[in-house]
């Protein structure tokens, strides 16, 4: 039997006519479960190599026993050994066996190529400009989180999202890093003279994004939603988060702490866009047209 790209299998099916039978390594990047009228389950499956993408790829199944069975083989981002057939008649392809490859039987270039992002450099930027807020409540806000090992590794690989923008290993850490490069830009040009809270700008930038490390998962270069969390959205995540650094924090200001939760409820900028509260005070309007501009002039 034939291993197949996923390019081969595109024009095989394109030129063949009639059904044919194939093997190939493929990465799982979106699956959805469904279900035959007659109540059986089945996944349909996106998968992909480094050739291109391919959709609607099924895998019957039949019971609930099976359909568990196969879900964690499927789980997005693994990838897996398939033995598979294409029915000309449904121009449909179908799994007939698949396997989970370990990481000693694959190298992920095969699958995908990694956006080119230095990510020592980004730490290093970050770390740069948490050296430069002054304000001791805030400074110690920050060395807080990023003393907690757990939640700084993952603040640090974090993508920003799914499909819309930076949604790729750090993508969420180069989004931010782009903000502070827009705002130190904006700050540059005015010489400071703005009589904005540029310590509260730097504080809420850097963490208006962090409930994302609860949202999101990354697992072999793919991004995918942590189940964990499908009912929380990451802005309350973030709020919460902080809030509870900030009670472990003496004497911290009530009015530093509303103004804080409040950039991170507010950084969607309008409620038809998924933000809790409007921005009610400049910081916080700043740090959503930093949020707007740079996710919408970084498309992927």
């Amino acid at each position: 039997m034939p291993n197949l790209t996923i390019s081969d299998i595109i024009n095989q099916a394109k030129e063949s006519q009639r059904d044919f039978q194939f093997s190939s390594k493929l990465q799982i990047i979106d699956k959805t479960i469904n279900y035959t009228s007659s109540g059986k389950p089945y996944f349909i499956l996106k998968m992909r190599d480094i050739t291109g993408d391919l959709g609607n790829i099924k895998k019957w199944t039949e019971s609930e026993e099976e359909l568990n069975l196969y879900n964690n083989l499927f789980e997005i981002g693994n990838i897996i050994a398939l033995n598979g057939q294409y029915q000309q008649t449904w121009n449909s392809l179908v799994i007939n066996s698949a396997r989970e490859l370990n990481e000693n039987q694959f190298s992920l270039e095969e699958f995908v190529i990694s956006p080119i992002s230095n990510q020592e450099r980004l730490i290093e930027k970050l770390n740069e400009t948490i050296s430069k807020i002054t304000d001791k409540f805030l400074k110690s806000l920050m060395k807080n989180i990023f003393d907690d090992e757990e939640i700084k590794e993952k603040y640090y690989i974090c993508p920003s999202s799914i499909i819309k923008h930076h949604s790729y290993r750090c993508g969420n850490l180069e989004h931010t890093l782009g903000m502070i490069t827009a705002f130190e830009n904006f700050i540059n040009f005015y010489q400071r003279n703005t009589k904005l809270n540029v310590d509260l700008i730097y504080t809420g930038i850097i963490l208006h994004d962090i409930g994302k490390i609860f949202k999101y998962k990354i697992k072999n270069e793919v991004p995918s939603y942590n189940q964990d969390y499908a009912l929380l959205d990451h802005i309350n995540l973030g709020a919460q988060l902080i809030k509870e650094y900030i009670k472990g924090i003496d004497g911290f200001p009530k009015d530093l702490e509303n103004r804080i939760i409040h950039i991170i409820l507010s950084h969607h900028g309008r409620k038809q866009w998924g933000s809790p509260i409007e921005p009610q005070f400049p910081e916080a309007e700043i740090v959503h047209y930093l949020d707007m501009i740079d996710s919408r002039f970084k498309s992927i």
